[in-house]
């Protein structure tokens, strides 16, 4: 843990000067710091509490009274989210009311710094979503939540998150809503025809890499007429990939382009040459709906995908026992996450608090979460209420998918450290990936290539490897 905040100071620290588009909003959780102070505070980031304070006469937040009245707005992209985790805190504090903006996850970078720039209202509970976290998290604009009198402990959550809540000093800027750790899901049905098992450690051994994941793809492909395939698309399939290594895609003001990025590329261009993945872009409509159709028979799976992806488009998968979940070949990974923060501007940060512990840290938040197949970042709920760490879907079987997650899938999590122009990278890489879909005759070199040419042009300022 220690060599991967050492790690993400240097990327951090070598990239403000590169920000200049959101000059004077990028301080985040307070004043810039020099070099020296800013490694002290990622050094020590796994202890920070309430030894750094911004306001050493501020009193501690203590819990509110149930009769509280006051309102807090929120900006945020996942509606059944809000709506369950206010409902539950209402039944705490029936006197408070909240004000929801939608807005697009993509959408909330340029959002804050509009309203920086413009000096319009931010909301008061602010949400960061991990693709774009390392460029939100150091706008100007976020309350330090180890400082006093939040004085929020690292530790309370699990240490494979604590480099994707802080900024370039070491301060708190969000706490993680949930977990989301990765395997992969299985079609139970297609992998006991296809691959003559559907027992998930059977499952494991058969798949110990990604290259014999590719050598069975290419069975099953022919066994059934050119109709199955093992994922539904490429860049879903790709995406997981290049998560796995944990590898750092920006090393000070060098892009690791071909030692972060080429395998996961490669492995692409055998799946796609393999017809080992469909053509199917990720998070469209017709992707979403080969859940329920029964042509494919692996899809990444993190905590949030049973209710959001799967659960909804298959549902005659209900009761049937239609999936599994497994560990994926050569490692799982995280997979996406958004924190919750209060904004500098919040009228009322008592309130604030008070929802945002609730949400991400108390056992009762936890309850809820649990209600939406999620689980908690905090470990002290599953102290206090161990049932909190099993959770079972209807398409799941008997599978207890909770346990899978905590016990198995989190332990094996490599964190990629975050970096400023992560958003961007992550946008290039979709598109390449949209080619490598589109043009079969674009091998994984030549993806690489266009990979660098669009990194040189929209990040200049770096060495692209």
């Amino acid at each position: 843990m220690k060599k991967r905040m050492k790690q993400r100071m240097k990327q951090l620290t070598s990239l403000a000067a590169a920000a200049v588009m959101v000059t004077g909003l990028l301080s985040g959780c307070g004043n810039q710091t020099t070099e020296e102070e800013t490694t002290k505070a990622i050094n020590t980031a796994d202890s920070v509490s309430t030894e750094n304070k911004s306001d050493e006469g501020a009193e501690a937040y203590t819990e509110l009274p149930s009769d509280y009245k006051g309102t807090l707005t929120m900006w945020g992209w996942d509606d059944n989210y809000y709506k369950t985790m206010t409902a539950a805190f209402q039944k705490k504090y029936p006197n408070v009311t909240f004000e929801y903006t939608p807005v697009a996850n993509g959408d909330l970078l340029q959002k804050y710094q509009t309203a920086l720039a413009t000096g319009t209202e931010l909301p008061d509970v602010a949400w960061s979503i991990v693709d774009s976290r390392a460029k939100v998290f150091e706008l100007d604009m976020w309350e330090p939540l180890n400082q006093a009198p939040y004085n929020f402990d690292i530790q309370e959550v699990f240490d494979y998150l604590h480099p994707l809540m802080v900024n370039s000093k070491g301060d708190v800027c969000g706490i993680e809503q949930s977990i989301s750790p990765a395997g992969i899901a299985y079609r139970k049905d297609l992998a006991k025809q296809y691959l003559g098992t559907d027992d998930r450690e059977e499952l494991e051994k058969m798949f110990p890499t990604w290259e014999s994941f590719v050598e069975k793809g290419k069975e099953v492909y022919e066994k059934s007429g050119n109709k199955v395939y093992m994922w539904p698309g490429i860049a879903d399939a790709q995406q997981f990939i290049r998560e796995q290594s944990g590898l750092s895609w920006i090393d000070g003001n060098t892009i690791k382009a071909t030692e972060a990025l080429k395998k996961s590329l490669d492995l692409a261009c055998q799946f796609r040459d393999n017809n080992v993945v469909d053509k199917l872009e990720a998070w469209t409509p017709a992707w979403y709906a080969s859940f329920g159709e029964g042509n494919h028979i692996f899809a990444g799976c993190a905590t949030w995908s049973v209710p959001f992806t799967i659960e909804p488009n298959d549902p005659d998968g209900k009761g049937a026992d239609h999936w599994g979940l497994m560990n994926a070949p050569e490692g799982n990974i995280s997979w996406g996450g958004t924190t919750l923060g209060i904004s500098k501007n919040c009228k009322d940060k008592a309130l604030a608090w008070e929802f945002v512990k609730f949400a991400t840290l108390s056992t009762e938040g936890a309850e809820a979460l649990n209600s939406m197949g999620n689980l908690t970042s905090a470990k002290k709920p599953y102290e206090e209420k161990p049932e909190l760490k099993s959770y079972k879907s209807e398409w799941f079987g008997d599978q207890d998918l909770g346990k899978i997650f905590l016990e198995e899938i989190v332990p094996d999590i490599k964190v990629r450290p975050m970096n400023l122009d992560d958003n961007v990278i992550h946008e290039t890489l979709n598109l390449i990936t949209t080619s490598l879909n589109n043009d079969r005759s674009m091998t994984s070199d030549q993806a690489l290539e266009q990979l660098k040419e669009e990194l040189s042009m929209k990040l200049p300022d770096y060495t692209i490897e």
